[in-house]
């Protein structure tokens, strides 16, 4: 069900903080916008970035922040949906980075479910994936990758 205007404005404010807080390497004001919880997920691009746990997601992120000099994220075809206090939303995510010196830029998909817990919106899964190299356009299965 599409979110009202309420849900998708805290949905849209969720990732504005989120952007910035990347962007300035602030890892108390990124943690502040996940839920403290067990089952917490978190899935990046690395093989190994398959985060689960609040604990685990602050070494992700000290990692990240570690490896950039520099960080910037933007959003786009952004649709959310929701139900209660549950609200789920798709979009493409840019990534621009600058590491050992050299600029990193990936597009990629993001996917995010959020829950509204004590009038706070926070992060309870996170997806971010890139289409993968090798799979033209119109063909179902990247082939190159696996012949």
């Amino acid at each position: 069900m599409k979110a009202n205007l309420e849900v998708e404005k805290a949905v849209k404010e969720l990732l504005d903080h989120y952007t910035k807080a990347y962007a300035s390497k602030d890892l108390d004001g990124m943690m502040s916008l996940f839920a403290d919880d067990p089952d917490l997920v978190f899935i990046g691009t690395g093989e190994d970035e398959w985060v689960q746990g609040y604990e685990d997601l602050k070494k992700g992120f000290e990692r990240d922040f570690k490896q950039a000099d520099e960080i910037d994220v933007g959003f786009e075809n952004l649709t959310i949906s929701s139900s209660g206090n549950v609200a789920w939303a798709s979009m493409r995510m840019m990534m621009n980075a600058v590491v050992n010196g050299e600029e990193v830029i990936l597009v990629g998909r993001l996917s995010i479910i959020v829950e509204k817990r004590k009038d706070k919106w926070l992060f309870v899964h996170l997806h971010f994936s890139l289409p993968a190299s090798g799979q033209e356009e119109g063909d179902s299965y990247p082939v190159d990758l696996y012949f």
